[in-house]
């Protein structure tokens, strides 16, 4: 039995080790979740609906150090540089122009740089079908909504007013920076906004089987495997929004696949690993791009047709906990690591060039490490054997507590499930 675990789990990390490059450092409900599927396999013909939630809270930013602590606008650089925004442009259009103006001002690091904040909330909900079918497969759908909001967004100018280029950095770009971005064809920097909609709708099929164990500590394995297609429903990236994150993979397909090893001690007590990938297929589609390796993320004025390939995500999650404790009551601790590698842009005009626009920093890896805890109770302790519904309720915590380039938002969340 464990040459055939140690087998799978050899097989899955190396899969996962071709390849260190999901689309977004923040932390979604995902179809492959634990708290989404039962802890132990159902009968064939058994049939679930589950409503589940999650809300955020505390929400902040990790820059690409791990420690710096920041606000969510400031994962990328911890300023903003406007003197670099009009650079790389084609000396006759307006920006040109506007940049020939400014080309005797120099950067001291501190004129024509901004230092932008705001309150950043997401909110999930979703509804899931899952069938049991014979020989240990199931089948999931699930139908995932998001709400997301940007609220009291913040610009403060660092230039000073002592010199002659800081006067004029102030009057040609700084000092109205919301109008003469958006004059520029640059987005709306300056607005909050909302956005709800319906987020990757998802497929999953999955294998999973006990073995049983003659042992008086160790009394059961459970393996279980998965294949999955992530489908592009989701709001991709508004271009002219500032931070107007995308609810999914940003209009890209996936393919999801993955399993977990659960252990069993004195048939209560549990620990385990998952492992989750997903693989996205790249696409194309107006994109805010870099036109000079200064440049900054929020202060993008280029837009153009660019393809985009994205990298390989990783989820592992490691595991402790009890079953049926108390009746139907169980619970787990958990560790769980994220990551992505570095995504690749190719611009599809001759416009401006690809190798600057890959510098920029949000392309690059993110990492998200969290702390969580599991509360479950299965109502089918206080039914007959023989009722058709029986309910099961679960809470779950996340305390996200380091990462990279990365939104750290704690969660909490919930999952409603009936099963006929």
């Amino acid at each position: 039995m464990f040459r055939y675990a140690r087998f799978f789990l050899g097989t899955l990390l190396l899969i996962s080790g071709q390849s260190l490059c999901a689309t977004l450092a923040l932390d979604f409900i995902k179809p492959y979740d634990r708290y989404l599927w039962t802890n132990e396999p159902k009968s064939k013909g058994t049939f679930q609906i589950d409503v589940y939630g999650a809300s955020s809270f505390h929400e902040r930013g990790v820059r690409w150090d791990h420690t710096k602590i920041c606000n969510v606008l400031q994962i990328w650089q911890c300023d903003q540089n406007a003197l670099a925004m009009v650079q790389g442009f084609d000396p006759n259009s307006t920006i040109g122009q506007l940049a020939a103006e400014l080309n005797g001002i120099s950067d001291d690091g501190v004129r024509g740089h901004l230092i932008p904040s705001a309150h950043f909330h997401m909110a999930e909900f979703g509804i899931s079908g899952k069938y049991w079918l014979p020989h240990g497969f199931s089948l999931g759908l699930f139908f995932p909504f998001v709400r997301m909001q940007l609220n009291n967004v913040k610009w403060c100018d660092c230039t000073k007013e002592q010199t002659e280029a800081d006067l004029l950095t102030k009057d040609l770009l700084t000092g109205n920076l919301a109008q003469n971005v958006c004059n520029l064809g640059g987005p709306d920097i300056c607005s909050g906004w909302k956005r709800t909609g319906i987020g990757d709708v998802s497929a999953v099929l999955r294998w999973e089987q006990d073995f049983p164990q003659s042992k008086p500590i160790l009394t059961n394995v459970l393996l279980s495997l998965y294949l999955g297609l992530s489908l592009p429903t989701g709001k991709t990236q508004d271009e002219d929004r500032l931070f107007a994150l995308p609810f999914g993979y940003d209009g890209s397909p996936g393919i999801l696949f993955g399993g977990s090893l659960n252990l069993v001690w004195k048939h209560h007590f549990c620990g385990g690993v998952d492992l989750n990938f997903t693989q996205l297929m790249g696409d194309t589609r107006l994109r805010r791009v870099k036109t000079s390796y200064d440049q900054t993320e929020l202060l993008l004025l280029a837009k153009t047709s660019a393809h985009i390939d994205w990298g390989f995500l990783q989820r592992y999650r490691l595991y402790l906990g009890a079953n049926n404790i108390i009746r139907g009551f169980s619970f787990d601790v958990n560790y769980q690591f994220q990551k992505q590698g570095n995504n690749i842009l190719t611009i599809c005009t001759n416009d401006y060039i690809s190798t600057i626009a890959n510098s920029a920093e949000s392309l690059k890896q993110w990492t998200i490490h969290q702390f969580g805890v599991d509360l479950s109770y299965d109502f089918g302790f206080d039914f007959a054997e023989d009722a058709r519904l029986t309910p099961s309720i679960i809470f779950f915590y996340r305390k996200a507590f380091k990462g990279c380039r990365a939104i750290l938002a704690d969660k909490w969340g919930f999952s409603f499930v009936f099963s006929f």
